[in-house]
């Protein structure tokens, strides 16, 4: 940003021949010049359209949260939806003496189950936690905006608690489900 200089002018005799017929007119902006002080008025403007400006920013990155979020959600049920039909496919299966039982295999759908739904569950976490610290500075935001020009402030909800369980919930399901199998195979 370019801040205005001190543009005093001033006359300098030029040093050609001695001839004092000629002067030179020089501009001295080395020294910058202090802007004036805004009106009350402009200052509360600028404050204003700063704060609003600022709320647009954390509403998009609320909003660009919220889509990873849904989208880290709806990998988890699917891939655990996935990993769930084949093990009760193949316990299934096997119960019906097509196949021979193989419980590495079905330790290993567990297993590759209970690591996906942690590693999911480790990003939601992030997501998560990202989103509640843009939803407490959006409130503050909110409060400022409220202030400033007396509008009832748009405060946001609270982040849900349901995707802070998915991931620990698939773990549990998957021991349950080893378990289950391994006490009917018994």
């Amino acid at each position: 940003m370019n801040t205005p200089r001190n543009t005093e002018l001033r006359v300098v005799p030029t040093a050609v021949d001695g001839e004092s017929s000629r002067a030179t007119l020089r501009i001295d902006a080395e020294r910058p010049v202090p802007a004036p002080p805004p009106s009350i008025e402009t200052a509360q403007l600028e404050k204003q359209a700063a704060a609003e400006r600022e709320l647009d920013r954390l509403n998009q990155a609320a909003t660009v949260e919220q889509l990873g979020l849904g989208q880290h959600m709806n990998w988890l049920i699917a891939s655990q939806a996935i990993f769930i039909h084949a093990f009760m496919m193949l316990f299934i299966v096997s119960g019906l003496g097509v196949v021979a039982l193989n419980h590495w295999l079905l330790g290993g759908l567990a297993l590759v189950g209970i690591l996906c739904a942690l590693a999911l569950h480790s990003h939601i976490d992030r997501a998560v936690r990202t989103l509640a610290l843009l939803v407490v500075q959006r409130r503050a935001v909110e409060a400022e905006l409220a202030a400033l020009n007396g509008r009832k402030p748009n405060l946001p909800k609270e982040v849900s608690g349901i995707s802070a369980w998915s991931g620990p919930g698939f773990v549990a399901f998957w021991l349950v489900l080893l378990a289950c199998s391994a006490a009917i195979r018994l």
